[in-house]
């Protein structure tokens, strides 16, 4: 004879889970009550009444425990115990799900969260000594700082739009756009209040929001290579802009080294020997630059002089092995001001150096941020000088787009 777990033909005195937790009158109608019917909802009594165990086809039972409509824990029927801890359950959890109603999990953010632990914190790390940060205190930095976490998700969602699927691409795009709003709408508020219980954050969201702008996909316009000047123009603004944002109101760079995310600001600067060529070229620019100066007493010789020696140090950083987003930004934020009036204002020198940036940005193209950046800008500066400037980037252009690149740029 098998056993049945039958419930007793009779009212609760309580209603169903849904009119309860809407506070109205229940008629206590099986299956489903008058108001729920009207709404078409689920009608789910709880556990007031009592579960009885019965031989199957019989309608007589046992008298239940009135305690919470649970039996007995003395009863000698079989599997007692078991029915017991589960009226118990059923009890709990209908009580829960009518107080919890309307809370979901955003699984569309779980994503993003999990691409982020999985993958694109390595976007920002440089080693295994860093991989732990961005990994892991940053995301728990986020839990405080929702434009952290906006800027984390936004990230995310850019990189699989730009790695994932293209059935998929337009989805993550939007996402990455809709985060990345509201990011920036919070981080501005904050400008003007940095201090140590945000510093970490505002600190990594510099960060993540320099690569975002990076990633973000352009439409190259062939027609005016200019765009992908005014681009990068803007990316570099922005690079140098967080950067202030941290260290201007106050030195926090003493109180980040001596917290958790130390090992960030502590760049192993591993140096390489520059090759001929490249020695060649730096010389050639230093000649340029002299010989600017002389033909004209207001040409900038200074600024374009420390330009050069910091391509010179980035390029020792490239040769010796570094091939961390870094280098991307320390090019940038090391600029004089004046270089990047120089730029606004078109003039050829500084197209030149830029050029060379690109040779940079070269060395970070097996990064899926930076990958195509480096065409893009060569291509628009050799479109832009003429004949008496563009000697001085043939170097950059050999090494992008190799020795032939004549016939990659129709002249």
């Amino acid at each position: 004879m098998t056993m049945a777990l039958r419930r007793p033909h009779r009212k609760s005195r309580h209603g169903c889970v849904e009119c309860k937790r809407r506070r109205v009158k229940c008629d206590e109608t099986r299956p489903s009550c008058i108001n729920c019917s009207k709404r078409h909802a689920e009608c789910e009594y709880g556990s007031s009444t009592s579960l009885l165990w019965a031989n199957e086809g019989s309608d007589s039972g046992q008298a239940s425990d009135p305690v919470r409509g649970v039996r007995s824990s003395s009863s000698s029927t079989p599997g007692a115990g078991a029915v017991d801890s589960l009226g118990i359950l059923s009890q709990l959890g209908s009580e829960n799900a009518a107080a919890s109603t309307g809370s979901t999990l955003n699984l569309q953010d779980l994503e993003l969260m999990i691409q982020w632990c999985n993958s694109t914190f390595h976007t920002l790390s440089r080693s295994e000594r860093t991989d732990p940060i961005w990994r892991k205190y940053v995301p728990e930095e986020a839990l405080s700082h929702p434009f952290l976490m906006h800027g984390i998700l936004a990230l995310s969602a850019l990189h699989l739009a730009r790695t994932g699927p293209d059935t998929r691409r337009a989805s993550y795009l939007n996402r990455a756009v809709a985060h990345q709003n509201q990011a920036l709408a919070l981080f501005r508020e904050l400008l003007g209040d940095v201090k140590e219980s945000n510093a970490k954050a505002m600190f990594a969201f510099a960060g993540i929001v320099v690569i975002y702008t990076f990633a973000f996909p352009h439409t190259p316009d062939v027609q005016d290579p200019w765009s992908c000047i005014d681009d990068l123009y803007q990316v570099l603004i922005l690079t140098r802009g967080v950067h202030e944002v941290i260290y201007a109101p106050r030195d926090f760079r003493s109180y980040l080294e001596d917290s958790s995310f130390g090992p960030i600001l502590k760049v192993e600067e591993v140096r390489g020997l520059l090759p001929e060529d490249a020695t060649a070229m730096l010389k050639q620019l230093r000649e340029a630059n002299e010989f600017c100066w002389v033909r004209d007493a207001n040409h900038e010789m200074q600024v374009y002089e420390e330009a050069i020696a910091n391509l010179e140090e980035m390029l020792t950083w490239c040769y010796g092995g570094m091939t961390a987003s870094t280098i991307a930004g320390r090019w940038a934020i090391r600029l004089k001001p004046r270089f990047m009036e120089l730029l606004r204002e078109r003039d050829p020198l500084a197209l030149v150096m830029l050029a060379h940036y690109g040779v940079l940005l070269m060395s970070l193209k097996h990064r899926w941020c930076f990958d195509e950046w480096c065409v893009r800008v060569s291509k628009a500066v050799w479109a832009i000088l003429d004949d008496q400037w563009r000697p001085l980037v043939h170097w950059a252009m050999k090494e992008i787009l190799g020795v032939n690149f004549l016939e990659q740029v129709g002249s």
